[in-house]
């Protein structure tokens, strides 16, 4: 991926879950795809507080100012800096539907607002389209061949295409 990415060609995946990745390519190669990642896109609902503290942790902190005001025979005021998560980990567990956490490169994060492809004019028009194809779908018959005769079919167009010898039979 770290190659293909200086040639402009970009891949998309889509994993459910961090466990999901470790579990598919084991941690170590889950983690070097996370790290090769140039955006990451996290929706709320993540069960995995280890995976939502790495995410609040890759977000970063802010400095916050406290100040602290004393009455009386010695008054006075104190002030100090604390920094801060910017999102804590259960904030990104609780992000709202149709919103996502984008953290892409050196940017700095945003949440940012879905819409489903369904949602309005258009996804009426998509949604109408699709049960009309379903429609047909149902209604057409299938046309296809059993597998004994799809097997023979597909040997003798290999036949003709000189891809085999003519020796061989389906069995």
């Amino acid at each position: 991926m770290a190659n293909e990415r200086a040639l402009g060609l970009s891949f998309v995946y889509a994993a459910q879950t961090w466990r999901q990745l470790a579990s598919i390519f084991g941690e170590q190669d889950a983690r070097a795809l996370f790290a090769l990642t140039n955006v990451l896109v996290v929706f709320g609902g993540s069960k995995d507080p280890q995976f939502n503290r790495e995410v609040a942790d890759l977000i970063g902190t802010v400095r916050i100012t406290r100040t602290s005001w004393q009455t009386g025979t010695m008054a006075g005021r104190t002030v100090s800096g604390d920094d801060i998560d910017i999102l804590r980990p259960e904030e990104i567990r609780r992000l709202p539907e149709r919103q996502a956490l984008v953290i892409a490169e050196n940017g700095r994060p945003i949440i940012a607002r879905l819409h489903r492809c369904i949602d309005g004019r258009g996804g009426r028009i998509l949604l109408a389209e699709q049960q009309h194809l379903r429609q047909q779908l149902v209604s057409r018959p299938t046309g296809r061949l059993a597998p004994d005769e799809l097997a023979a079919t597909a040997l003798d167009e290999a036949r003709v295409r000189g891809l085999t010898d003519g020796r061989e039979e389906y069995r």
